[in-house]
Parts: structure tokens; sequence; C-alpha cells
């Protein structure tokens, strides 16, 4: 095999196109520019904000090209008594942290990087680190807005990680496995959300607390805290966080989509194409919440996680214990 062969035979190899094209960087880094670029259009038109929805050509999207230039040629600022190591890597290490969920979350029955029987339990172990990367990058910046905003984070994540845990309960009991895969072929006939309502809201409400969007945005409160943990960090490094924020949508998305909305199962189209618009109207839903409603109160959020979410979590996991009983 010369060398061309060997290059072709990489290139076509789908494990190679697993992991670089979808769900690898390429996919993620489309979904993220497709993202912003919709984000903004869609919010343009939900506030009647002119600039978003008139600037630029092609609907638009060169601004989000033109962003990304910017950043990508800003200066990057490293403040004097900044913990320089943890500073700079933070924001790389948080962009690939929540990469490494991608691996186990199936696109297809056939299409997924690593299939495993704890798919579902390896992608809510990898959610729940992401707290440290804003914590840590708060506190290595050496700014009180920056550490405000990381702890809040901090706060706001472990307390929903609990009712967002909770949530899933209901469903794996109904498909009897935490493997992705096998949950979204237990939903071939009919959907779990007509079977888990109260397990979809209760995971939806959390999803949106542990991706961070409002009414939770908390820990990036501009009117409060500036920009929160992301305050001191400028060019790339700042692109970066950003980027990790919506890897965090594109994940709830897909695992919303997965467990309640029948992941790839739909009539007449490929099982890839039904993933994708079910995805994208998920994200739709998070973006227009965003244009809806305001910001709660960092109290409020902890009373609505710790006292409402969880007794409903184990009040919808015992309504399905009962069904499981009687069916």
């Amino acid at each position: 095999m010369d060398l061309l062969e060997l290059v072709i035979w990489v290139l076509t190899h789908d494990l190679f196109l697993k992991v670089l094209v979808i769900p690898g960087a390429i996919f993620v880094s489309a979904y993220v520019l497709l993202a912003v670029w919709g984000e903004r259009k869609l919010l343009a038109r939900v506030m009647l904000r002119i600039g978003p929805l008139h600037v630029g050509k092609y609907a638009g999207s060169l601004q989000v090209v033109a962003d990304f230039i910017k950043l990508l040629v800003k200066e990057r600022i490293t403040p004097l008594k900044a913990h320089k190591a943890l500073f700079v890597s933070m924001p790389v290490f948080g962009a690939a942290l929540f990469m490494f969920p991608l691996a186990v979350i199936p696109f297809t029955e056939s299409w997924v990087v690593f299939k495993h029987g704890l798919s579902l339990f390896f992608v809510l172990a990898a959610i729940s680190l992401g707290p440290m990367v804003a914590l840590l990058a708060g506190w290595a910046a050496n700014s009180k807005y920056s550490f405000i905003g990381g702890l809040r984070e901090a706060f706001q994540m472990i307390a929903y990680e609990v009712p967002l845990v909770l949530s899933v309960v209901g469903v794996v009991m109904l498909a009897g496995s935490l493997d992705l895969v096998e949950i979204v072929n237990a939903q071939s006939g009919y959907w779990f959300i007509l079977l888990q309502p109260l397990g979809f809201i209760l995971f939806f409400l959390s999803g949106l607390a542990e991706a961070t969007r409002t009414p939770f945005d908390i820990p990036e409160a501009e009117q409060e805290i500036v920009a929160g943990w992301m305050t001191e960090y400028s060019g790339m490094n700042y692109g970066l966080c950003h980027f990790m924020l919506y890897e965090r949508l594109l994940i709830f998305s897909l695992l919303v989509t997965e467990l309640f909305l029948g992941g790839w199962h739909g009539p007449f189209l490929p099982p890839l194409a039904w993933l994708l618009i079910k995805v994208g109207l998920v994200s739709a839903l998070v973006m227009v919440i965003r244009g809806a409603y305001p910001r709660f109160r960092m109290d409020q959020l902890l009373r609505i996680g710790w006292r409402v979410l969880v007794a409903l979590a184990i009040l919808n996991i015992l309504i399905t214990m009962v069904l499981l009983t009687v069916w």
C-alpha cells in the first residue's frame, strides 16, 4: 500500500469519519457557528432587534465569520496577578472536556464512536466535571467578578445535577438499560415523552441550568458581574469559553432527543436526518426561551432546584414504578 492509498483509506475509514466529522470536531464547530448565527437571527425576530436581523450579506452569516476572525486575531491578555498556567489552560480543557461525551452519544444505531452499555452514565459523569472548569478559571483570574461567577456556576450545577440524574431514572427503568442505543431503540413504537411528561419537564429545566442558559444564566450575568467567570478572558480564550457553552447546548439537545423524543426514529427520512432535525428544534426552543424569560435570582434558583425539582423527580420515579407494576 503506497502513501496515497494509505491516506485515502484513512480518510474513508468509519472511525476517522466519526472522530473528525460526525460527531467529531468538524460537526461540533459547524453546530456552534450555526447556533450562534441562528440564535442571533431568532432573538432578533423575538425582540425586534434590527442589527442582527439585517446586518451583513447572506442573511447575516458573514457577521459570524467576522466575529470569529476578530476573536482569532485579537490580543489575548493575561492579568498580571493571575495564575497563568490555570488561567490559560482552563478554556482549552473545558472545550476538550465537553467533546468526550460525544464519543458515546450515538447519532444512529451504528454511527457511534464508542458503544458502551453505560454510555448514559458516562455522559452524566463528564457533565458533572463542568463546574470545576468555571471555578478554577474564576479563581485563577484573581478577579472578584470571575470568582463570584465561578462560585455561582458551582452552586448552580451541583444543585441541578441531582434532579437531572433523578429525572432520567424513569427513562432507564422503562428501557431497562443505561445504553443510549438501547434507550432510543426502546422508543421505536412510542416516544418516552408520552410516558414520562414530568420526567421530560424536569430534565429540560435541569438541563437548562446545567447548560447555564436563560433563565439560569446567573454565572454569566452581565448586569451584575460583567461576564462572570469569563470576565478576564479575551481573544480566542474568550471564544473557547463560548465554544464550551454551545457544546453544552449540543449535548443537552442530543440527550433530550435521545431520552424523550425517539432519537433517530421517524418515517421517510434517513435516521441521521431525523436526529439532526430534532436536535435543531430543541436548540431553537432553548434559544426562544432566552428571549422570553428574565433571569432568576440565585436564591430562587437554589430553592427551585433543591426543594421543588428533587421532590418532583422522586415523585416521577414512584409513578414510573407503579406504571411498570401495573403495565
